[in-house]
């Protein structure tokens, strides 16, 4: 297999091929595939793959399976310009101005990743479903966790589109997009938070205006915009119910700017850190003020006060502030609203302005 390409694509392509192979993995590779002038780079395990498809100037076609992340880290150190590849026997070969590299190939023991029958796919605002997925993916249960259903986001139709949620036990995201008709009516699947995780990195690369078309089978997603194409396995659960922790009216509703929230959280996140048997962030609301503090005896307290307007009695509440902080980012307009019943009941934090998400979390006891 001989071809040319420019350095920086072909490093970075196999990079993103990459992503998909756990660091855990034991003799996985990314895949070359080279026909004529096209250039087939793809990484997968058995759950998820991402494949790009790459122009380039092809010399002769062939397949070999290259070691990451040497390869890219290799390609991405050579000069600017034109990076020429030679695969011979077990070697593959980068030239590069006067630079001379050569990698060992490697057999890939992982199964191939078999498809599903392809359905119809469906064309996708990818601008929002983007923001989407950075809102609610934050709120999946991360590694090894007591129920795996929770490593993954639900999609579920609704009558007006499409609703994700995501929840780890301590806190739950619930985003809605409106128009976005995936599903059949009634139909929900769960999609691998990680794989998602996947797919908002590779749209944040893509320009705005890229056509991202969406494929939801019995088994697997299909994400293909671009160049790129992303397959992922579903989880085969039912998902837990949902509805049943989400209360129908809150008596009391704290509304403050987002933006003095989040500067006050990254001064008050980092004296709570020093706390490291229970980290805790305390809120004293009033009718017209906010004060959040951490107290934590023999190193130091810290205290902010915010302007917010406050209806419902007075009250104290604490969270983990890391926690909040993710719960406060994800929201999406200037004003924040969170919504309380208790100080040891869930709080719903969302955009002041709508309901486009939710996001729920549960105070820490005093």
């Amino acid at each position: 297999m001989r071809l040319s390409c420019e350095r920086d694509l072909l490093a970075d392509s196999i990079g993103a091929a990459a992503r998909a192979i756990a660091a855990r993995s034991f003799g996985s590779g990314v895949h070359l595939d080279l026909t004529g002038d096209t250039l087939v780079i793809s990484g997968h395990e058995t759950d998820i793959l991402i494949q790009i498809t790459v122009e380039v100037v092809g010399h002769e076609d062939g397949h070999c399976v290259v070691p990451t992340p040497l390869t890219s880290d290799l390609i991405k150190s050579l000069g600017e310009g034109v990076v020429e590849v030679d695969v011979n026997d077990m070697t593959l070969t980068l030239r590069s101005q006067r630079a001379r590299m050569s990698v060992n190939l490697i057999t890939d023991y992982n199964p191939p990743y078999v498809r599903e029958e392809s359905t119809t796919p469906v064309t996708v605002k990818q601008d929002e479903l983007k923001e989407a997925l950075s809102q609610v993916i934050r709120a999946s249960a991360k590694g090894e966790a007591r129920d795996f259903v929770y490593t993954g986001v639900l999609f579920a139709a609704t009558d007006t589109g499409l609703r994700l949620v995501a929840t780890d036990g301590v806190r739950m995201a619930i985003r809605d997009l409106d128009g976005i008709n995936l599903l059949g009516s009634e139909s929900e699947v769960i999609v691998p938070a990680r794989s998602l995780s996947e797919l908002e990195r590779i749209l944040s690369t893509k320009s705005g205006d890229a056509e991202l078309n969406v494929a939801i089978g019995q088994k697997e997603a299909t994400f293909q915009i671009g160049d790129t194409l992303l397959v992922t396995r579903l989880i085969e659960e039912k998902y837990r119910n949902y509805k049943q922790v989400i209360q129908s009216s809150y008596p009391k509703r704290l509304v403050l700017k987002k933006k003095d929230a989040m500067d006050s959280l990254r001064r008050l996140r980092r004296m709570a850190r020093e706390n490291r048997d229970l980290p805790n962030l305390r809120l004293d609301i009033t009718e017209t003020s906010l004060t959040m503090s951490v107290n934590i005896p023999q190193i130091g307290t810290a205290t902010e006060e915010l302007e917010a307007s406050f209806v419902g009695e007075d009250l104290r509440i604490a969270f983990d502030p890391e926690l909040i902080n993710e719960a406060i980012d994800a929201v999406s307009s200037e004003l924040v609203a969170i919504e309380i019943i208790a100080e040891n009941k869930a709080v719903k934090i969302a955009n002041a302005d709508n309901n486009q998400l939710t996001y729920l979390l549960m105070p820490i006891r005093q």
